[in-house]
C-alpha cells in the first residue's frame, strides 16, 4: 500500500515540477469571442501565465513585437481578418512563435488537414474543458522547449 502511495506522490511531483518550466510563459490569445478571452485569460494566469488578449486581430497585430511571447492561442474565424491571415502575419514578423488554433468548426481543420496532416496537435475545439486547456498550453510549451533544446545541443556539437 505505501508503494502505491509513493509512487502517486513521484507522478503528482513529476507533473507538477514539469509544469514549473512552463510557468511564467507569456501567451497572446486573439479571439472575437470576449467570453471565451476573459475565461481563457483568467484561467491561464491563476496557472502562473503572463497572457495579453485581443479580440480585435488589427489591434492585436500592431501591437504584437518579435519576440514577445512564447505561444499565440488564434481563433481562425474573426472578423476583420481570417485567422489564417493572421497567422501568417505574425509568423512574418517572429517565425519562432508557437501557434495554437482555437475553432468550434471541425470540418474548417478538415480542409487544412490537406496541406498539414498534423494540424490537430496545435488546435482547440470549442468549447473545452478549462483542465483541457491548461493540459494543451502545457504540453505545447514543453513540446516547444524540448525541440529548442535539442536545436542548441546541437549547435555546441
Amino acid at each position: 500500500m505505501s508503494l502505491i502511495l509513493i509512487k502517486n506522490v513521484v507522478d503528482v511531483l513529476s507533473r507538477e515540477s514539469k509544469m514549473y518550466f512552463t510557468k511564467g510563459k507569456n501567451i497572446l490569445i486573439i479571439d472575437d469571442d470576449e467570453d471565451i478571452i476573459n475565461l481563457f485569460k483568467t484561467f491561464l494566469e491563476f496557472n502562473g501565465y503572463k497572457v495579453d488578449a485581443f479580440t480585435d486581430p488589427i489591434d492585436a497585430l500592431y501591437s504584437f513585437r518579435k519576440n514577445t511571447y512564447d505561444l499565440a492561442l488564434l481563433d481562425l474565424k474573426i472578423p476583420k481578418m481570417n485567422g489564417m491571415l493572421l497567422y501568417e502575419k505574425l509568423q512574418n514578423i517572429d517565425p519562432n512563435l508557437l501557434f495554437c488554433f482555437i475553432t468550434a468548426n471541425k470540418e474548417y481543420i478538415e480542409y487544412f488537414k490537406r496541406n498539414n496532416p498534423d494540424i490537430e496537435k496545435i488546435v482547440i475545439y470549442k468549447p473545452i474543458l478549462l483542465s483541457e486547456l491548461r493540459s494543451k498550453v502545457h504540453s505545447l510549451l514543453i513540446n516547444h522547449q524540448q525541440q529548442d533544446d535539442k536545436k542548441q545541443r546541437l549547435m555546441v556539437l
